[in-house]
């Protein structure tokens, strides 16, 4: 009863996905900090990521973008077929309009800063798709980990892990929107230049992202091993079976 239960309640989990999830995650992060040491002329406090894009070593920070959009690709991937309740499809959707987001800021490049209007064609895209992949990604992973709670015995294991989890990435949002608001609004839309600190805070919220794709991806892993479990029980019972078989 325990084994039927298990295999009918949980599709199994995609290692090679939750890997890439990872993977792909923390290289976009340790590559937003090579290029502060490959271009010293960029103060991290004062320019935002994406003027990385720009000019000398741009097409790294182009790559890295279309880094981040394949880890949450394959976060979705890995995903996919563990969600089962409305609010974790909700969240998956969402989180695919974030894979788009982060694909589309990698193709995208940003216009010269400080922007002046009217922007390009590419450079509204960026700001479109930019701006889509920040705001909805800390909704995405609300919905995701309070939707993998419900509906799914192996996941509802670690439902503690997932509920603390799940807030990580609005707090980090949250932060930067707070700090912006108290800071950079009052300044107006040209604020741009040394001491204007525009740069830190959407780092410290994508870093917060970057920790709940490893803890999910991670908790995936660590989900998978039941599953292959009651995969080598159902081979053993098959095989006892079969011998029983040919011994009569």
């Amino acid at each position: 009863m325990t084994t039927e239960s298990l295999t009918h309640t949980s599709a199994p989990i995609s290692i090679t996905a939750a890997w890439g999830a990872i993977a792909g995650i923390v290289s976009y992060q340790i590559l937003l900090i090579v290029l502060i040491f490959l271009r010293p002329d960029l103060d991290p406090s004062w320019h935002t990521i994406s003027e990385w894009a720009i000019g000398r070593y741009g097409w790294m920070m182009s790559a890295g973008f279309l880094i981040s959009a394949a880890s949450y690709a394959a976060l979705f991937m890995m995903l996919r077929s563990q969600v089962k309740s409305v609010t974790g499809r909700v969240g998956l959707g969402i989180l695919l309009m974030c894979v788009i987001g982060a694909f589309g800021v990698g193709i995208c490049t940003t216009d010269p800063m400080p922007i002046h209007p009217p922007l390009s064609a590419r450079g509204t895209l960026h700001v479109i798709f930019g701006t889509s992949q920040l705001v909805l990604l800390p909704f995405a992973a609300l919905f995701i980990n309070i939707g993998l709670t419900r509906k799914n015995e192996i996941w509802a294991r670690s439902r503690w892990l997932l509920l603390w989890t799940a807030g990580l990435p609005l707090f980090g949002f949250s932060a930067f929107v707070l700090y912006s608001a108290i800071f950079l609004f009052p300044m107006g839309p040209q604020a741009y230049g040394p001491g204007v600190n525009i740069g830190w805070p959407p780092r410290f919220a994508f870093f917060t992202y970057m920790l709940w794709v490893v803890t999910l991806a991670w908790q995936g892993i660590r989900c998978s091993r039941p599953d292959r479990a009651v995969a080598g029980l159902n081979r053993k019972i098959q095989h006892d079976r079969k011998n029983s078989v040919v011994s009569v």
